[in-house]
This record gives C-alpha cells, structure tokens and sequence, in this order.
C-alpha cells in the first residue's frame, strides 16, 4: 500500500519524533510505499521512505498544506502525527492541548492561568485540536494511554469506539545492552560512580513540564543519592536551582544522548515527576530494561508501572515528600525485573489495522 505520515519535523531527540522513526522503518520493511510529510528531518531519511517537505509556518496553515501534500500524493491511506483536521487517523503522540493546560494551572502564578485564554499559539493548538476531532474524515483516534482515551472523551467527548490506546513501543535491539551486567559496570566506571552509591536518572527534554526541579527538590531529602540528568533543555538555571538546594555535588548533568542503555544500565531507578506527559518513552525503556520507574498519575505510563515490584507512582509532581519516600523504595526494588513492554511487532500490527480498516 501507498502509505503516508505526517509530523512536523523529525529529530531523535523526542520520543514522538523517534516513534516516527520507528514506524517509518516498520512500514518500509513490511513493503509498503511511504511517504512523510514534515517541515524537516535530522539525519538520513531511511531506504524506502519519501520525504516530502512543507516549509514550517503557524499551526493552522502547516496543517492545512500538509493536508493538501498529502491529499496530492494519491495515498491508500495516512496517518497524522499532528493536528491535521480532514486526516482519516489521528495518532495523539503529544496528548491533549487542552488537559495539558488544566495539568499545568496548578504550578503556574494567577496571572500565567489567566494568559492561557489569550495566548495565540493556545489559541491555534486547541482550535486545531478541535477541529481535528470534529472532523467528518476522522475514522480513528489512536491514543497512546488510556489516561490520553478519557481526556478525548472528557474535554472533546469523542465516541469511545473512534478511540483505540496503543501504548508507545520500545526499540529492543537499541536497549539490549541495557540489560548486560558488563554494561552497567563500564557505565558506572565511565561516569565515576561508586560501588553500591545509589543512583537515580531524569531522563528526557522540556525539564519544567518534566518535573525536574521536583526531583532535585526530593534528592535534598535524599542525602546518599546520584542525580543523573540526561536530555536537551537550558542547564545552567537547573544548576543554579541545585545550588540553592545544596545538591549540586550529587547532580550531573549529562547533555543529550543518542543511546540511552548505558544509562538505564547504569542507573537504579528511572525518576519522571513529569506535570503531564501521554506516555513517556523514557518510562517504558527503563521498564523494558528492568530499571524501577518513579512516575506520576499524570503520565500515561504509570498504568504499566506494579507499584511495589517495577516502580511506584506518586499522586502528583508537586508532592515531594511522596516524592522521595517512592524514589527510596524504587531504589530499594532492586533491577532486572521481567516488564511486558508493547514489541515493536504488536505495535506495528496494530497501527497497520486501523490504516487497513480505513482503505476497506
């Protein structure tokens, strides 16, 4: 089949942009024609894709020319990564504009909660997100949680049997190392760990809406413990942040990195405090490789976290209390657990039926 996707630009650094990567390369190796539609894309476009740029431009006018570019490319079906209004199938990645906003009211000043009614690019994002859903062409909406399927029904009341969850899937060859003994060992060695130091890694880009300063607030309740901190983001107000909590000493602050496995290898428990996050792939990597995940309700990942044997959850970003008494028993779990993780297989599998189901 002549199968097309849209997002609007690629990079490895986010996880949806690496699940763009993945699908991409299942769909080609299974013999499909694909074809994205994107405003960019870092790095090599894989053998068998076809890259069809649309220039960047604002939300509403990229998603109607990325609309027409797809339209145009005589599809059996596609998939946007966007909110694209008039694409047969909608896969969520980035969750919902509008419980984002409600997430994050909390942790914003009075003045901040009153600019989101205001604010253009909000604006834009939940008028496109609306008219997404509305959209007389929509056949499927493909959350990545089952948290992401009841903000759909909840704030835009969409037909529950428009809705299917596929959970994120996990690249298994990339964290195979992950789970190697010899790998934590030369990691550990590599970054200048101790021996039996407990070490706890934030792993993931955007840090406020991740809930790093949360983290570093709980590791000052922590007095033995290693905070990692690997992704892209701004790090000299963290390091300031550290400093005035007197942890500085036990942050280190790693920069991007293109292979996470050593790093969960390294690592005794994975810590996401995040203020809301669909389904953090960073969550589901560490389950895969056997590191204890600490994680809030407000990521769609925790419905695979077992609280008490591969992690624990905490009721929201802002309990750092809570926060720190889950880290020490996440810490105190132990790794190599065996976690049931969506294959890159089952995953494509399902994707490929809702794209089939919208050509019959």
């Amino acid at each position: 089949m002549r199968l097309g996707l849209i997002r609007y630009k690629y990079d490895f650094t986010g996880g949806a942009e690496r699940v763009l990567g993945l699908l991409t390369k299942g769909l080609a190796q299974r013999g499909h024609e694909v074809h994205v539609v994107a405003s960019a894309w870092q790095g090599e476009v894989p053998q068998g894709v076809s890259l069809h740029q649309v220039l960047p431009a604002k939300p509403a006018a990229w998603a109607a020319a990325a609309l027409d570019a797809a339209k145009g490319l005589g599809l059996d079906s596609f998939l946007s990564m966007e909110r694209v209004p008039g694409c047969p199938v909608f896969r969520a990645g980035d969750g919902v504009h509008a419980a984002w906003l409600e997430r994050r009211a909390p942790y914003e000043s009075r003045l901040k909660r009153l600019s989101f009614g205001f604010n253009p690019k909000h604006r834009a994002l939940l008028s496109l997100e609306r008219r997404t859903l509305d959209a007389p062409e929509l056949g499927h909406v493909i959350a990545i949680s089952r948290m992401v399927a009841e903000e759909f029904e909840r704030y835009y009341r969409v037909p529950p049997e428009k809705i299917k969850v596929i959970y994120n899937a996990v690249d298994e060859a990339d964290l195979a190392p992950a789970r190697q003994s010899h790998t934590r060992r030369h990691q550990r060695e590599e970054l200048d760990l101790a021996k039996g130091r407990p070490v706890l890694l934030f792993l993931g880009s955007g840090w406020e809406r991740k809930g790093l300063a949360f983290a570093l607030a709980a590791l000052a309740r922590m007095p033995r413990v290693v905070l990692l901190v690997a992704g892209r983001d701004r790090p000299r107000p963290w390091r300031e942040k550290a400093r005035a909590l007197g942890v500085e000493d036990r942050v280190r602050f790693l920069g991007l990195q293109s292979k996470v496995a050593p790093l969960l290898a390294a690592a005794d428990a994975l810590v996401l405090p995040t203020i809301y996050d669909p389904c953090s792939i960073a969550c589901l990597e560490a389950l895969y490789a056997g590191t204890p995940v600490v994680t809030t309700t407000a990521a769609g990942a925790s419905e695979l976290v077992e609280e008490g044997i591969s992690g624990a959850v905490v009721s929201a970003a802002g309990e750092v209390e809570e926060l720190a008494e889950a880290c020490e028993k996440a810490l105190a779990l132990g790794k190599g657990f065996s976690h049931q993780v969506p294959s890159q297989e089952q995953w494509l599998a399902q994707t490929m039926a809702l794209l089939e189901e919208d050509v019959s």
